[in-house]
């Protein structure tokens, strides 16, 4: 497929882009207690009448991971570039949330405009930035091309290139994503493997960094510790084995879901472990309803409705957005989600950042380059079922020789994985210090 191509397909598909983005906009417009996401629908469109500063730095990243992992990079910018304004664009509105709430320093942010030519010269027009970051495998040629067509520079940061993806854009769209991708002033990729990915799709091999994964430069609160142990003492936990299960998945049909595997997981788990708890946190806040009624009410407390843990509750519902780090700091092993479904995996290095036995079940294709470091380490244990799982946790719960080599690996291979941002820092100046 070509531009011409894929411009055509795009142009066919604009009522099922619209239709998705009004109601996604009009469903957060809908929820209580979360930023107002302003312009949300006309902002596809290149359509927002708020008035940005010009002639800063564009940040665009997708969903949740993808906005936190951008907030050290925000911070360091801010710090180096202090009169420069940033632009933070949403992918999706939890992305967004993240962005309007937890923002390290004040961005300017809306949704990010829709691959549309004419979408994407008004916004750039808009804010007129004078370097462009896309974050992990953002590739949007109509972008891409304006931004190589206007002489703004354009990064790809924190790049990775799964084999899946590899084979796809191989397969369908070769020339349209290598063209992008060229036009881009470097690529700076999250692992070897990536790298190379890139350049058997024919990226040239001068366009290509490997940096390592910006999310290790991971900003902990210093105040962590504290709100943690807080939690406990006021809930009364300091005599249970807490586990938490994040970022887990739904599936097509309700008794597939991962949480449902897990939950049984900890039946079990109890049946040893009598006050043992489980702080589940679903990936995806559309779902937190969902996952409340797979468990009996009288074993349950919901985290927003501020409900008390009790020597009855086996499960805690986390179903409020941006405290994920509070739970893996409150808890004595992490179970990272979207594992023991076919999802593919998130991201292991919250946990491990925090030195905590972390769990992974087989499926974790999404970030094989990053797992098979700390699976070489023994820093991740990966189980194949919740039999598995159930076992390792019976271990970690009771064995604290086995916790303490979880907790050291862990920790010794998180710090490995440190340095990414300060090899972006040098390769970004030369377009931010004309």
């Amino acid at each position: 497929m070509n531009l011409l191509g894929y411009r055509l397909l795009i142009f066919m598909a604009l009522p099922l882009f619209a239709y998705a983005a009004f109601k996604r906009c009009q469903k957060a417009k809908a929820q209580k207690n979360i930023p107002n996401i302003k312009q949300c629908f006309g902002s596809r469109f290149g359509l927002n009448n708020t008035l940005f500063e010009k002639g800063g730095i564009w940040i665009h990243a997708v969903s949740v991971g993808e906005t936190r992992s951008t907030f050290p990079l925000i911070s360091a910018l801010k710090q180096q570039y202090p009169n420069l304004p940033i632009t933070l664009t949403s992918g999706s509105i939890q992305g967004a949330i993240q962005a309007l709430q937890f923002s390290p320093e004040p961005i300017q942010h809306q949704m990010i405009p829709y691959d549309y030519p004419f979408a994407i010269k008004r916004f750039l027009n808009k804010i007129q930035p004078r370097l462009v970051i896309m974050i992990e495998t953002e590739i949007w040629p109509n972008l891409y091309q304006a931004c190589h067509s206007q002489d703004i520079p354009l990064v790809l940061a924190n790049a990775r290139l799964k084999d899946k993806s590899f084979q796809a854009y191989q397969k369908y769209a070769s020339k349209l994503v290598v063209n992008a991708l060229n036009q881009t002033k470097f690529i700076a990729a999250q692992f070897q493997k990536d790298a190379d990915n890139f350049h058997s799709l024919g990226v040239a091999s001068d366009h290509i960094q490997v940096i390592g994964n910006i999310k290790s430069a991971i900003e902990i609160a210093p105040d962590l510790a504290k709100e943690a142990q807080n939690f406990i003492d006021k809930q009364g936990l300091n005599n249970r084995f807490i586990w938490v299960a994040a970022s887990t998945h739904g599936a097509m049909k309700a008794y597939e879901a991962e949480e449902v595997l897990l939950l049984k997981v900890h039946q079990k788990l109890l049946e040893k472990i009598p006050n043992a708890l489980l702080i589940l946190a679903p990936r995806h806040p559309e779902r937190f309803a969902e996952v409340a009624d797979f468990i009996p009410a009288d074993k349950l407390a919901i985290r927003s409705k501020k409900q008390p843990i009790t020597e009855h509750t086996q499960v805690y519902l986390a179903d409020t957005v941006g405290e994920m780090m509070t739970w893996f700091k409150v808890s004595q092993v992490a179970f990272i989600g979207g594992s023991l479904v076919p999802f593919g995996g998130h991201n292991i290095l919250e946990p491990t950042a925090l030195g905590k036995p972390t769990l992974s079940g087989p499926h974790v294709q999404n970030l094989q380059a990053l797992f098979n470091e700390f699976i070489e380490e023994e820093a991740v244990l990966i189980v194949e079922d919740e039999v598995q799982l159930a076992e390792q946790l019976y271990s970690l719960a009771t064995d604290t020789d086995f916790t303490e080599m979880m907790h050291q690996n862990a920790t010794v291979c998180f710090q490995k994985q440190g340095g990414a941002l300060d090899k972006l820092m040098p390769l970004l100046a030369p377009y931010l210090e004309k």
